[in-house]
């Protein structure tokens, strides 16, 4: 039979022993490395993870809460040779004795590589990786938004690539820490500022080079899935040509090297410039072929004038008219040209600096005032010409020559008489006179002769 503790005994409970016991492991246990092998593990839907890991002789319960797991760059799995860091403790509802896991890593061949792999089939299954998910990269973008740091190098190489390429090219820093802690965050909140600006026509995520530690915020999961759901086609340029990360495989497009990114988008610019090059000749060319057109039209209607005064005086009407549809033609075309060379200018405005194109619109301009003001100059030349034909042809008009005291002479049937020969006494003739006329009857006939 048992001994009954005497009164001056202290009896504890359960809990109490069990509380006590796991005070001193962890006052004497709490930062302790294991190196062990996975020999179960649970993921459980509160994010906290329940594993054992086991040596050749002996196997210990482990836990590792959400709030510490969060941070590990790798799923476990079992199998999986570990190096843990945490304090040993007791689940005192149990009075069962575990690890608590602050820190694991992958004994080896490194965490890191092993995050990366188990990252990259994870999204290769979910289809993440395929071409037929990425966007095209459009071929004449005019405003790209960059993602990168305003301190780095890569910041300036991309701005004179596209200084030298492509000038007019509008170019939109978003400023972000491209490693540390809290990089991957910032490369998300980055990636969804740009899907909110609205004339934005693509992105560029880069990086330069570095190592794989200093790259690792682009082979996060979030960064991943930022970029797969952009709304904006993306061109991942991280670090050198031999660098690969998660965020090139997912990314609409892989380039080199920053600088290389900058030299895929502007490739065709060059074809957009000789484009208004060639407008601008057009426009020079379809207005001297119409001023010509014109001048054919002007010099046909002058073959159209005749005589008398009245049909001269006419076709100067018609010519004042002609003068007023030319000069509306004119400045109709003038400013239907104007026009789409704005709209023009307009698309290209992202130009900078746009001085580069107002010269060309302020020429457009002077040749429309110099081509008008010679048309004025020619037409009043002309109009100075057929006034002087309309005075010559007056001052021979038989109107003039009665006004000089001539008289026209005429027999009854209204027969022009210009001998006396032709009269009979008494016959009644017609005498008129630039003012009015008179009939007379022949009473004598003189010959001069």
């Amino acid at each position: 039979m048992s001994q009954v503790p005497s009164n001056n005994q202290e009896i504890v409970s359960v809990s109490d022993i069990n509380n006590l016991a796991k005070g001193l492991l962890e006052k004497d246990l709490s930062n302790v490395w294991i190196q062990g092998e996975i020999s179960s593990f649970t993921a459980h839907g509160s994010g906290h993870w329940y594993f054992t890991i086991k040596d050749q002789k002996s196997s210990l319960s482990c836990v590792m809460f959400k709030f510490e797991n969060q941070n590990v760059l790798f799923s476990p799995q079992v199998g999986d040779e570990l190096i843990l860091n945490g304090n040993i403790s007791i689940y005192a509802p149990s009075g069962r004795y575990q690890f608590n896991v602050k820190h694991i890593e992958v004994f080896g061949e490194g965490a890191l590589l092993k995050a990366f792999e188990d990252l990259k089939r994870k999204l290769s299954d979910e289809g993440l990786f395929e071409q037929e998910r990425k966007k095209d990269i459009p071929p004449n973008p005019l405003s790209i938004g960059l993602i990168t740091s305003e301190t780095g190098a890569v910041f300036r190489d991309v701005i004179n690539v596209l200084k030298r390429r492509s000038p007019f090219v509008i170019l939109t820093l978003i400023e972000s820490q491209m490693q540390g802690k809290t990089a991957d965050k910032e490369i998300c909140n980055a990636i969804k500022k740009a899907n909110q600006t609205s004339d934005l026509d693509l992105i560029i995520l880069a990086r330069g080079g570095g190592s794989i530690e200093d790259l690792w915020c682009f082979n996060m999961e979030s960064v991943a899935r930022s970029i797969a759901e952009s709304r904006l086609p993306i061109i991942s340029a991280i670090g050198h040509e031999t660098d690969f990360t998660i965020s090139d495989f997912v990314a609409d497009l892989r380039a080199p090297t920053p600088s290389a990114a900058a030299e895929i988008i502007s490739q065709n610019h060059s074809n957009l410039s000789n484009s208004f090059i060639r407008l601008q000749t057009d426009l020079r060319s379809l207005l001297i072929n119409k001023i010509g057109k014109l001048k054919n039209d002007l010099k046909n209607q002058t073959s159209l004038l005749r005589h008398p005064g009245e049909k001269l005086r006419e076709t100067s009407q018609r010519l004042d008219n002609l003068e007023s549809k030319m000069k509306s033609l004119l400045v109709n075309i003038t400013l239907e040209k104007q026009g789409r060379f704005e709209r023009c200018v307009s698309t290209l405005k992202s130009a900078s600096p746009l001085n580069l194109i107002k010269p060309n619109q302020n020429a457009i301009t002077v040749y429309s005032m110099n081509l008008l003001n010679a048309m004025k100059m020619n037409i009043e030349k002309k109009k100075k010409i057929y006034l002087k034909n309309i005075n010559t042809l007056e001052a021979v008009s038989p109107l003039s020559v009665l006004g000089r005291g001539y008289s026209i002479v005429s027999n009854e049937d209204n027969n022009i008489i210009s001998s006396s020969a032709d009269l009979k006494l008494k016959q009644k003739i017609r005498a008129r006179f630039k003012e009015g006329q008179v009939i007379a009857e022949v009473v004598e006939k003189i010959d001069e002769n």
